[in-house]
């Protein structure tokens, strides 16, 4: 990083409140009204929309984003994600979900069914943003180049890192899902080698193992991707690449919505890099889930199928292209 002075990280968990405070005086009517409203109510207002704020004060949306943007913040999604941070810091958890469900209490199956699914393209929206395509192309090199790639995520990112390792498999790229906390997460950095990729998925909080491990990997010769949000500027000049997805405002859809998106869109580039090794996977995938299908004790034939089976038809090839997925 230079020595110049860095603009202030927008989502500092204790940054909302007191920036309404500070430039309250500055707002606009309007913008004071979506400003108060904030400050007063800040777990309804985590949970909602630029439009259900507005509705719910009786102004516009664009009244709502520019409200975000005197405050400092890119739009409405950003601020929210502030407010969550600095909720995340100063509520208890389980204080947190008894507000979420007092605050949606009231709202219809329906409406919920647009609150969370608006927050799942808030939060896709903005992951896209962040995702610069020159580090997206510096990723899709890192991984094609690897020996081996090794997938870690701690808690729910566990989920990401194991998607991650099955669809890279699925690619013909060798790579497993190194597990543990601790003491026995130092086992699974024993497989390291050099020339191999270790890639990190640690979207809300620092480890003391991400630290070991990417102070391991640089002293083994590996390479080093990390999926994050809020902890970019703390691992940035540790790994080689950093991917940079949105968390989870209000709590309301999946730590791994974004980066499990990312991780589609990296094996994607992945496919066009090689596709005779994928397409060559798929044949061998095809293969083994159809003798896996056969009834037990029914006999084989030369070529691995059924009698009754026969070498694969193009449509039966396009029902197994949809259990690849």
């Amino acid at each position: 990083m230079s020595g110049e002075e860095q603009e202030p990280q927008l989502d500092n968990p204790g940054d909302v409140l007191a920036r309404i405070q500070e430039r309250l005086p500055q707002l606009t009517a309007g913008e004071t009204k979506v400003a108060k409203y904030i400050a007063e109510q800040p777990a309804q207002a985590l949970l909602m929309s630029a439009v259900q704020v507005g509705e719910t004060l009786g102004a516009s949306d664009m009244t709502v984003v520019r409200t975000a943007r005197s405050l400092g913040y890119n739009g409405w999604p950003e601020l929210r994600r502030a407010l969550g941070s600095q909720r995340a810091l100063t509520v208890h958890p389980t204080n947190r979900l008894s507000t979420k469900l007092t605050v949606t209490k009231r709202e219809s199956h329906s409406s919920l069914l647009d609150i969370v699914f608006e927050e799942a393209r808030e939060r896709l929206a903005t992951s896209r943003s962040y995702l610069e395509t020159e580090a997206f192309s510096r990723a899709a090199r890192m991984v094609s180049a690897a020996t081996t790639v090794h997938a870690y995520g701690v808690g729910v990112s566990s989920v990401s890192a194991e998607y991650l390792t099955t669809k890279l498999l699925r690619q013909g790229v060798l790579a497993r899902t190194a597990q543990g906390m601790g003491f026995a997460f130092a086992d699974a950095l024993l497989s390291l080698r050099e020339g191999d990729l270790l890639v990190a998925f640690a979207p809300g909080r620092e480890f003391s193992e991400l630290d070991v491990a990417f102070a391991e990997a640089r002293r083994r010769g590996v390479t080093t991707l990390l999926f994050t949000d809020k902890y970019r500027d703390a691992y940035v000049d540790r790994v080689d690449c950093v991917l940079r997805t949105a968390s989870s405002a209000g709590g309301l859809t999946g730590e791994n919505l974004p980066s499990m998106v990312a991780i589609d869109a990296l094996v994607l580039a992945l496919g066009h890099v090689n596709p005779e090794a994928a397409l060559v996977t798929s044949r061998r995938l095809t293969k083994m889930r159809r003798a896996l299908r056969r009834q037990p004790g029914s006999p084989k034939t030369k070529n691995g199928y059924a009698p009754e089976q026969g070498p694969p038809t193009a449509t039966d090839n396009d029902k197994e292209e949809g259990l690849m997925q």
